[in-house]
């Protein structure tokens, strides 16, 4: 090779080999050459909705539903046996039924003869007790005059005289006994109430015991409504709690009746005082009273949504849940439109929003939109929403 090259050299092509040979030494460099480093690009601003937090005293809400069902609702019995010889109109099912109206009516004619025999008992222990007293006086006058020491319960016939007011003790409950019965064959609800199912009639003969119809109570209704440990946190009140109508939490129940939504009101009275094993709830009663009067009525069978109002949270704020982090903070914008993350602490929810506390202040941007990827510090294009949270 060097043989070669140095022929050339010695030859007319001597030039021609140089400037080829300068061409490709500075092809050689250009490629090996590093090229110039290019500036540093920075991501653009991510856009984000944010709205404006209020320092504000929030009430929590809890949603959760439930049936409709009777406060009171019994079997209706004969306390007397006999053949039923009337019954009111309303004595049908579904009939709507006043507090103590007479509703079924039983052969009194057997117990009415009963409360005057049983008179008659009275009458005539009333008499022997009368006679049993003016002859333990005698006995007694008779003694004293004898002058000879106190005389013994026979000489005075005391036995004789507590036999006959022991008798006249049990005529007179034998009498009260029989007048009960006789009331007793006129049949009444002990509540203002709604036949369900009515079983016997008039003709029929009835015992003892025997049900009549079942019958649910109007005046006032009771839902059973499921919640959560936290939930119930959110009432205020103890695992076992028991309250007045009046002072317990508020109920707002709703429904839909022919296809229109309507409401009614109602209050947290007691709980089920512990946790249901299945599913792991809470169970909270709510009455409401006079349901049937309302319209429409709050009637039994209907399955309602309840809106439950809770404890007051004062100085809180109301945090979109867009913008709470798995671990418990919040998206805020400071001054600068940077990403600022903030540790928080949930009390509750109202709403879509969560009801928080923590390193947060009254007009501190919260961002309001969802965000793929966050990041402290990054930057953001803001953009208001149309209303400041709660207001």
């Amino acid at each position: 090779m060097k043989k070669l090259i140095k022929k050339i050299l010695e030859t007319r092509l001597a030039p021609l080999f140089i400037i080829f040979s300068g061409i490709f030494l500075a092809f050689i460099i250009s490629v090996s050459s590093p090229k110039p480093k290019k500036g540093i690009e920075f991501p653009k601003p991510t856009p984000v909705f944010y709205e404006i937090l209020k320092k504000q005293n929030v009430t929590l809400k809890i949603k959760t539903n439930g049936e409709v069902k009777p406060l009171n609702e019994i079997n209706l019995i004969s306390q007397v046996s006999g053949k039923i010889v009337d019954a009111a109109d309303e004595f049908v099912d579904g009939g709507i039924i006043q507090a103590n109206t007479p509703l079924v009516w039983i052969d009194d004619r057997d117990y009415k003869l009963a409360v005057i025999s049983a008179e008659s008992n009275v009458a005539k222990a009333k008499k022997l007790l009368e006679r049993e007293i003016a002859e333990s006086e005698l006995a007694k006058r008779d003694w004293e005059e004898l002058g000879i020491g106190d005389a013994n319960p026979l000489t005075l016939r005391i036995p004789q005289l507590k036999e006959a007011e022991a008798n006249v003790n049990a005529a007179n409950a034998n009498l009260e006994r029989a007048k009960l019965n006789l009331e007793r064959t006129i049949v009444t609800l002990p509540f203002e109430g709604i036949i369900k199912k009515k079983i016997t009639g008039i003709g029929q003969f009835v015992g003892a015991g025997s049900i009549l119809a079942s019958a649910f109570s109007t005046e006032q209704v009771l839902i059973a409504l499921p919640l959560t440990d936290t939930e119930l946190s959110y009432l205020g009140v103890p695992l076992a709690y028991q309250g007045e109508f009046n002072s317990s939490p508020i109920v707002n129940f709703y429904s839909y009746v022919s296809d229109k939504k309507y409401g009614w009101k109602g209050s947290i009275t007691r709980t089920a005082g512990s946790i249901d094993p299945p599913t792991r709830l809470v169970y909270v009663y709510a009455e409401v009273m006079n349901p049937y009067d309302q319209t429409p009525p709050l009637a039994i069978g209907m399955f309602v949504d309840a809106e439950i109002e809770g404890k007051t949270i004062n100085d809180a704020f109301l945090i979109p849940n867009s913008s709470i982090t798995n671990d418990g903070a919040i998206y805020t914008i400071d001054n600068e439109n940077y990403l600022r993350i903030k540790k928080i602490e949930i009390f509750g929810v109202v709403n879509d929003y969560l009801v928080v506390k923590g390193d947060i202040n009254e007009g501190m941007r919260v961002v309001a939109s969802p965000l793929n990827t966050a990041e402290e510090g990054m930057a953001l294009t803001p953009i208001l929403l149309d209303k400041d949270i709660g207001g």
